[in-house]
Formats: structure tokens, C-alpha cells, sequence
């Protein structure tokens, strides 16, 4: 049973959660007055949480919310519930001193390019710099899948789409460096890389739904490519800082709905709190990526702040180079705003 066994090698002999610095976001977290700050998937608990915090002890200027579109309402309820959380214990303590994020909602379907060109078009229209940009978006699921374009639904979602994101947001990010910022991107990789099937990523399936390859192993080759690419960027972009990072294993949303798909996972829910931690507990590798002094550009880490733990296949040049010539193929001709 191929879940089982590629599933069962990440779980039992990963990292998981364990070891790396102390980071508080109370006290770690430092003023990001005046920063600007994108978050993809921001709508889902990882995301949001994430620019909970933000908000909450760093307080940039604006923190914009990048998640699939949906009605006015729906979009309302996302800003208010994350500014309540970030500010309500202020309300509470009467600290009303420091100004409040503008917290902002930009639709983005990572599954069509021309969701993501529109999504960093109408960015760029709104801002001249960006601090910290956050490629948080994710899926894993069982079902089978393509991207508007044809391409697998976790390599197209989870990989593809943030690649065309990032590359379109990199002159405002290398703008705003080049007024003495030091711009971040945290790229959410996953130990699930090394479930990634033999040989790493099956370039000529890509642009299909993979419907030979365990669930497990799609998901796994799309966080494989995400640690290439910070590498990547890291090397073509050194006026930026850019990080990889593996949460820990994290009892959110996805994992609920992943149970409706996987026998094995609805058979091991009742242990998964022995594996896994709550979505505060998950963010801080998030939030260290994101803010800390220690981090190192190109690097790979999991919780909190841990290098060395990718696998050989992550760290395999030759399987790099040839992702990144792929993935210029495939984007070519959209990878630049009018």
C-alpha cells in the first residue's frame, strides 16, 4: 500500500515538530512599522494565523490577504475576524497607541495564471514595495486533479502557481531592498518532499493528473519543487532574503478535510495529536522565517529554525537545474505585467 509506506517513513523517522531555536512572537516579532506584507491562502488557518501575529506585535501598515475569490461578504468576515483576533486583547487593555494594520483582501486562484497575473497587477497598482511575501497556499487530497492549464493540482497549486506569483512580484520586492529593506520570501515547503516519487519529479506527467501516482507522492514531488526554488531565487536574487520552511505536523482544516478521503488518515486521527501540534504552535517556523536575523538565504528549515533535514533529493543540483528550466518553459510569455 503505497500511502501507507510513504506516509509511515515521513511520520515515524521525520522530524515532525521537533528541536531548534526559541522563538516567541510576543517578544521575537519585531516592529514591521510601515512594512508591507502578502500572505497566500491567508483565508485558511495556517495563513491567517500567520498575519494574526503579524499584525499583532509587528504591526505593518498593511498586510494583504491573498486567497481564492469569493463574495464581499465572505471577504469582509476574513479581514474583520483576523483584525478582531490580532487587536481584541488591546481593546480589552485599553493599548490603543500603535496604529492598526490594514488588513486587505486580493483575490487569487493559484490554479489559473491569469488569476495570478490579475491577483500581482492589482498589488502592484496598490503599492510600491512589499517586505514579506509569504507562498502559504496549499493542498493535499486524494482526488485527482488538474490546474486550469493542464497541469496536476498539487504540482500546478502548491508549486506552479507560486512560482509565476513570485516572479511577478520580484521587482517590487527588489525595489523595495533597494531602499535599504531587507525583503523576505517564506516559501511553505513540508518533510512530505520526501515522499516525492523516484527520481524526484516526473517532468513528463506534469501536465497531467498523475492518476498513476499515489496522492502522497504528488503532494510530495510539489514540496520537493518548492525547496528548489528557494534555492533558486536565493541565487538569482540576492538583494532578497528567502527561506523554505517545513511547519511541523499541524491539525488544521486541510488534515479535517484530508480524513473524508484517506482511510488511513481517518484511521489514525485518534492518534495524530501524539504527532502533531495546534495551528499557534505550527506558525512559528512561519513567523521566524519571516522575521528573524538568523535566517539564512536559500536554506531549508524545519521547526523552529533548523537546517540540514532536506532530503538527498532536495539538495540534488543536477534535478534543480533541469526544474528550472522546465519551469521557465512552462511559464514563458506570462511571467512579466503589462
Amino acid at each position: 500500500m503505497p500511502e501507507f509506506r510513504e506516509m509511515a517513513k515521513v511520520t515515524l523517522f521525520g522530524s515532525g515538530n521537533k528541536g531548534g531555536a526559541t522563538f516567541t512572537p510576543a517578544k521575537d516579532i519585531p516592529s514591521l512599522a510601515g512594512k508591507v506584507v502578502l500572505i497566500t491562502g491567508a483565508a485558511g488557518d495556517l495563513g491567517r494565523q500567520t498575519a494574526v501575529e503579524l499584525a499583532k506585535y509587528g504591526r505593518p501598515a498593511r498586510i494583504y490577504v491573498a486567497d481564492l475569490p469569493r463574495g464581499e461578504a465572505e471577504k469582509k468576515a476574513v479581514v474583520e475576524r483576523i483584525t478582531r483576533e490580532a487587536y481584541e486583547s488591546d481593546e480589552k487593555d485599553k493599548d490603543t497607541t500603535a496604529p492598526k494594520t490594514d488588513v486587505r483582501f486580493i483575490d487569487l486562484d493559484l490554479t489559473s495564471f491569469e488569476s495570478v497575473r490579475a491577483c500581482a497587477a492589482e498589488f502592484a497598482a496598490q503599492e510600491e514595495r512589499l517586505d514579506i511575501l509569504v507562498l502559504n497556499a496549499g493542498i493535499i487530497r486524494v482526488a485527482k486533479g488538474a490546474t486550469k492549464e493542464g497541469y496536476e493540482v498539487h504540482f500546478g497549486l502548491n508549486y506552479l502557481g507560486h512560482v509565476l506569483l513570485a516572479k511577478l512580484l520580484v521587482p517590487t520586492l527588489e525595489k523595495t531592498a533597494a531602499q535599504g529593506a531587507e525583503p523576505r520570501v517564506v516559501v511553505v515547503s513540508s518533510e512530505g518532499h520526501a515522499m516525492a516519487p523516484k527520481g524526484g519529479i516526473q517532468f513528463d506527467n506534469l501536465k497531467t493528473e498523475c492518476a498513476a501516482m499515489d496522492y502522497s507522492q504528488r503532494y510530495g514531488q510539489s514540496k520537493l519543487a518548492l525547496i528548489h526554488l528557494t534555492r533558486h531565487l536565493s541565487v538569482h536574487h540576492p538583494t532578497l532574503k528567502i527561506a523554505a520552511v517545513h511547519p511541523g505536523r499541524i491539525l488544521t482544516g486541510m488534515a479535517d478535510a484530508l480524513k473524508k478521503e484517506s482511510l488511513l488518515v481517518k484511521l489514525t486521527a485518534p492518534i495524530a495529536p501524539f504527532f502533531c501540534v495546534p495551528v499557534s504552535v505550527g506558525i512559528v517556523n512561519h513567523l521566524w522565517a519571516a522575521t528573524s536575523k538568523d535566517v539564512v538565504s536559500g536554506k531549508y528549515y524545519e521547526p523552529v529554525g533548523v537546517t540540514g533535514k532536506e532530503s538527498a533529493l532536495a539538495r540534488d543540483e543536477a534535478l534543480g537545474r533541469r526544474l528550472a528550466e522546465w519551469t521557465e518553459e512552462q511559464i514563458r510569455g506570462v511571467e512579466a505585467l503589462a
